[in-house]
């Protein structure tokens, strides 16, 4: 399993980045050939901005991820950018199966809903989402049980769910990297 790289998009804040790394990278491991924190940020190109909708495309920023990661090795990169897939109105995340995910950081705050921050919080939900992207790079889909890759329609759905994958998505994972 090739190694885990940790990129963020233009103005995405550092604090979030490092630490993904140091209070996640232990765990994050375990499904990866290691964890790397990259210095480079990812333009948020002109082009993946929709005007009329004041988002960002996620599947463009997907492809422009695509190009910055080695062979044999995946990413996950977080973007301080509200993102959308048609037909949607947002996503929290996206994320190819065998390949990258990114995570939009904007609705997982307080803030966004006029409320006063809580950066544990705020912290807390970008993990589960980081974790649930990455379980689609894996190959898992979306589960019922109480786990990480239950969909979130909303950041109810996100705070409801655990971080971890339950039982069933774990042997999936373990399943598919013996498999590799």
């Amino acid at each position: 399993m090739g190694v885990l790289h940790i990129y963020g998009f233009d103005g995405t804040p550092r604090d979030v980045l490092r630490r993904l790394v140091v209070e996640r990278g232990q765990r994050l491991s375990t499904y990866f050939g290691g964890v790397r924190l990259e210095d480079a940020e990812i333009p948020l190109t002109p082009e993946a901005f929709d005007v009329g909708r004041q988002q960002y495309d996620a599947t463009a920023l997907l492809r422009e991820l695509d190009r910055c990661v080695p062979a044999g090795d995946h990413a996950v990169a977080l973007a301080d950018a509200d993102l959308f897939v048609d037909p949607l109105n947002f996503v929290f995340g996206l994320a190819r199966p065998g390949g990258h995910a990114i995570v939009a950081l904007p609705r997982l705050r307080q803030s966004f809903y006029g409320l006063e921050d809580d950066q544990d919080l705020f912290f807390l939900r970008v993990a589960k989402e980081v974790f649930h992207e990455l379980g689609h790079v894996l190959g898992l889909r979306h589960c019922r049980n109480r786990c990480v890759m239950r969909f979130s329609n909303s950041l109810g759905d996100t705070d409801r769910k655990p971080e971890e994958y339950c039982e069933s998505c774990l042997r999936a994972i373990i399943g598919g990297i013996h498999a590799r």
